[in-house]
């Protein structure tokens, strides 16, 4: 059973192309899924040879999981990229182009009515993104930078 296990970790592996942390925690949480499977197919009344069999045959061939898993993780960083950047570029939009663009419609500063009304517009457009897991801290950060250029200027 070990051995078959290790045989396909190992072939898993080599196609990750990951950093090692990551791939690392990848192998264990196939690890993990493999004998939980294989233990409930030993349950069932398969030798544990035939249960890690089933379970691996299961889980997929080893290159088109690999692929997967890197394809996951690679997207993963790249949205964690954009959802770092996207607040900071949207502050200074804001804050460069949006603001100056007020301030040119009149002297916006000695009436904050329609900085308030405009911040509180793109504030109510965010909670979609905010109900979003994956880009409610972009957002939220990228409201907290809006208010501190609203309250710089």
């Amino acid at each position: 059973m070990t051995r078959s296990l290790e045989r396909y970790l190992g072939e898993v592996s080599r196609q990750l192309y990951l950093d090692r942390p990551t791939k690392e925690r990848i192998l264990q949480e196939i690890r993990s899924h493999l004998v939980e499977s294989a233990a409930d197919f030993h349950q069932r009344g398969y030798s544990p040879e035939e249960s890690m069999a089933l379970a691996i045959a299961r889980f997929g061939e080893a290159g088109k999981v690999a692929k997967m898993m890197c394809q996951v993780y690679v997207e993963s960083a790249n949205q964690a990229v954009l959802a770092a950047l996207l607040p900071v570029a949207l502050t200074m939009a804001f804050k460069w182009v949006l603001l100056p663009f007020l301030g040119r419609l009149g002297s916006w500063q000695g009436n904050a009515t329609p900085a308030i009304t405009i911040s509180l517009a793109l504030l109510a457009l965010l909670i979609p993104g905010l109900t979003m897991r994956r880009w409610r801290y972009g957002y939220a950060a990228w409201a907290f930078f809006s208010l501190i250029a609203i309250a710089q200027m």
